[in-house]
Parts: C-alpha cells; structure tokens; sequence
C-alpha cells in the first residue's frame, strides 16, 4: 500500500513539474518562424536539414504555421498533394493552400525536393509578417522561349504490369509465394476507370518425422469499374468482376451491379473532407468446387448493398470511418454488415490518441463446403470455417512534454 501511495505521489510531481516547464514554453518568443510540419508519409529528416532556417516546434500550438499536408493518388499513378499554410496564434489570418503533383517516374528524392520547394514558396507570407525579409532570397527565371504544351500520346491511359515473388524457409519449412498482377486505368475530370487483374500461386512444404505435408493455394481476381461524374456531389458507376479461390470453394464467381452516390461536400473538397453515401445493385453467376452447406454446385444470386462512408484531414487529427451493408435479395437473411474505424486525434498538448479496427457481422457464407474441413485443412487454413463475425482492433494513447523545439537533426545509428 506504501509502495502505491508513493508512486501515486511521484507521478503526480511529475505531471505538475511538466506542466510548469510547458507553461514556461508558451511565452517563449524566438526571432525564427516557428513551423508545426504535419505530415504522415513525408519525409522529415529531409526537410529538416533543408529548412534549417526555421524552428520546428512540437506542439502546434506554439507554431506561426501549421503545415498540413494531404495527399491523394492521381490518374497517372502519381500523387496530387495538398499543402496547406495555417496561420497560428499572431499569424491566424493568414491561411494559404498550395498544390503539386507527382508522376510515377520520379524518385523519392525528386518527390521530396519538389514538396521543399513548395514549403518555402508558402513559408514567404509568413517571412514578411514575421518581419524576417532579411531571410528572403528571391530569383526568378526569365525564358524567352514560349512554353508549347505538348499532347498526351496516351490519352490518361496509364498501364501498369508488376510481377513478384518471396521465398523463405528452414529446415523443416519452406514457402514460396508468386504474385503478377495488371493494372490499367484512365482517371479524368469527368471519367474513372479502373481494371486490375492478379494471379497468386503459393506453396508451403512442411516436414515431420521423413514426412513432407504439402499446403498449395492460388487464386485469381479480376475487377473492372467504369465511373461517370454527374455534377459536384453526384456520380454513378458499373463494376464487374471474376474471381476463383480454392480456399473459399470459388471455382468460378462472374459479377456485374451498378451503382449511384452522393458526397455531402463537394467532390474537390476531397483532400480534406468527404462524406459519401452510395447504393449498388447487380448479380452474381457462382460456381463451386464443392458442394455448399445449401446443396449448391452452382447458383445465381442478386445483392444490393448500402455504404456510408467519410473521412476527415484537419489539423487537430484524421477520421475516417464506414458502414456497409450487404445482402442477397434472394433470401434477406443472408446479410453482411461491415464496420471501420480509424480515428488519430491530438486532444491537448502531446496528448495523441489512435484508434483502428473493423468489425464484420456475416451471414452470408454461402460458399462453405458440405462437407466440412478436416483438421489437417484447419491447421493449414486450405478452406474457410464458419464465423459469425471477425473482427480486429488497436487503440492507445501517447503522451509528450519537454522542450517545444526539435529542429535537430542526429541520424546516427539509424539503421
């Protein structure tokens, strides 16, 4: 009880020691400009050794400028990413939004050089406000020639062939796993279409006591879509797809539905903010290995499903989240609801909190096998059981305090 009670007591001194050094941190002025760098993917290491010009703070809350950076995937296969200057305590009026896009082809080291060119573009306002033209260099290029914007041979088709393998072992395990898939789409303003294709061979060979228990899969999948924008908040769209899996008793499954959705902002607004509705209805030919738990070899099945999704990028954090619901008009009952989450909030000084996982309610498998699974099947996951639902999830909270400032940069022992 004794052991408790002092460590309830050091804790506590602790918390009031941090809370006082970071008290002490919020009147704290500087001559630089004070950037919050706010990105999940970005290359920081990068941009702090070529920023050295600024402080990087910790805390947002003790910046000039938040910088926000989004980034979604483009029609080349490329990025189109969003930066977005936010002015903060002094400089709250000041906002700006700056983009860029990647292509397929360039580097890393070309993505990363192109994003710091665009920070210090949008770092310039907060300079001049800052009263830190001193630090300003400018040099423009002047060209006499006359920019020809030339036409694209390819008309935004993109193609995309990719062909992978891994293998490891023991002495009493193998595995190998082949993956080759293809990918062709054409994204416009008023056009998205999309065909992918993927063909994956694996095999495991496991040894006991001279004996070699041999465990081979492969599957093949083929989506299609072709969708259409109406206006601002509406568009619809067709899918198709073909599939097999051994593992789910698929020998043959061709689909084709339809579909209509609504975002409740507007389509642009994307990068930031989006919250859609959509509905598609459509059927299915399935053909299976085995006979189903239904008595089926093979059938025609109609499904609709309904799915609200949205996801937020603000800079106190990121949301997105889903429901989805799914059913077979032939029989009501047969139904699958799909739940998603992830959640990462900043909810005060250093405070973080995460959350990600899914939820499945299914009573749809129509597909299990009459026959059921032996154990060897079980054990080396050669067919798929029953389950009422699945289900995976994470969360944690993360806490910091101490110097606001981290614009150090020590890759030492790194790797």
């Amino acid at each position: 009880m004794k052991k408790t009670i002092l460590i309830i007591f050091i804790f506590c001194i602790s918390l009031h020691v941090s809370a006082q050094l970071i008290s002490n941190t919020d009147s704290l002025e500087t001559n630089n400009l004070n950037v919050f760098y706010d990105c999940q993917s970005c290359d920081i290491t990068f941009i702090k050794q070529n920023l050295n010009y600024v402080e990087f703070v910790r805390d947002q809350r003790f910046s000039d400028v938040h910088i926000l950076i989004n980034s979604q995937v483009n029609g080349s296969g490329g990025e189109r990413i969003m930066l977005q200057f936010i002015g903060q305590n002094k400089f709250s009026k000041l906002t700006d939004t700056l983009n860029f896009s990647t292509n397929p082809n360039m580097t890393d080291d070309d993505k990363r050089r192109l994003e710091l060119r665009y920070i210090e573009l949008g770092l310039i306002r907060f300079f001049i406000e800052k009263g830190l033209e001193d630090k300003i260099e400018l040099s423009i290029k002047k060209s006499d020639q006359i920019k020809i914007v030339e036409e694209d041979p390819w008309n935004s088709w993109v193609y995309k062939f990719s062909a992978n393998g891994w293998f490891n072992g023991q002495e009493t395990y193998r595995n190998s796993n082949v993956d080759f898939s293809v990918n062709v789409k054409r994204v416009t303003e008023k056009n998205k279409f999309n065909f992918w294709s993927n063909i994956n061979l694996n095999s495991e060979v496991y040894t006991f006591d001279d004996e070699e228990i041999e465990n081979n899969q492969q599957s093949f999948n083929l989506y299609t879509n072709d969708i259409i924008s109406i206006n601002d908040h509406w568009s619809y769209g067709v899918f198709g797809k073909v599939l097999n899996s051994k593992y789910s008793n698929y020998e043959l499954v061709t689909g084709l539905k339809g579909g209509i959705e609504y975002d409740f902002f507007k389509y642009s607004e994307s990068a930031n903010r989006q919250v859609t509705l959509s509905y598609t209805l459509g059927g299915l030919y399935n053909n299976y290995y085995d006979t189903t738990v239904f008595n089926k070899t093979e059938e025609v099945l109609f499904e609709n499903s309904l799915l609200l999704a949205s996801t937020f990028k603000q800079k106190w954090g990121n949301v997105t989240g889903s429901v989805d619901y799914e059913s077979y008009l032939n029989d009501l009952s047969l139904y699958q609801v799909r739940f998603y989450l992830n959640l990462n909030i900043r909810l005060f000084k250093g405070l973080s909190w995460r959350v990600n996982g899914r939820y499945i309610i299914q009573h749809n498998q129509i597909n299990l096998q009459k026959a059921g699974a032996s154990l060897e099947e079980v054990l080396l996951q050669q067919q798929q059981l029953k389950s009422g639902y699945n289900y995976q999830f994470r969360t944690g909270l993360s806490y910091s305090f101490g110097s606001i400032y981290n614009s150090v940069v020590n890759p030492r022992f790194d790797f």
